[in-house]
């Protein structure tokens, strides 16, 4: 179950960024193994003075369109999946009209133990009910 968050700038077309949260979650699909109904998304529209972003940091070239995706999710993804992950990300972006550049994507791990689904109860010792 990945908890994906989205910032973006205000001035993007609304559908625009959803192409960016839309190429997330098919990224995650296809090289993640998560099942398509595990979808967890919030996006954040920023004013540009509210977004501080490197233009250069990394060797890239970021525009004042560049997003920020922030992926959390159980650890257990190897390394070679994560890289086809970003690989699969900012190749659809690109066909949403986003440049490669302007596309940041950060990843974070964590177990069972670190997330509660409801009801206060945590996930490591929910009983897995599959729908």
């Amino acid at each position: 179950m990945p908890l994906t968050k989205i910032s973006a700038p205000k001035h993007l077309a609304f559908a625009k960024v959803k192409a960016l949260a839309d190429a997330v979650q098919d990224g995650l699909v296809k090289t993640c193994d998560v099942p398509p109904k595990d979808l967890f998304q919030l996006v954040s529209r920023f004013d540009s003075e509210e977004m501080t972003l490197d233009p250069t940091f990394g060797g890239v070239s970021r525009s004042r369109d560049a997003c920020i995706a922030e992926i959390t999710f159980l650890q257990g993804r190897t390394d070679d999946q994560k890289r086809q992950l970003f690989r699969h990300i900012v190749e659809r972006a690109v066909a949403a009209g986003f440049r490669p550049d302007d596309v940041m994507l950060a990843l974070a791990e964590n177990s069972r133990m670190d997330w509660s689904l409801g009801l206060g109860i945590a996930y490591a010792d929910h009983v897995h009910a599959e729908s």
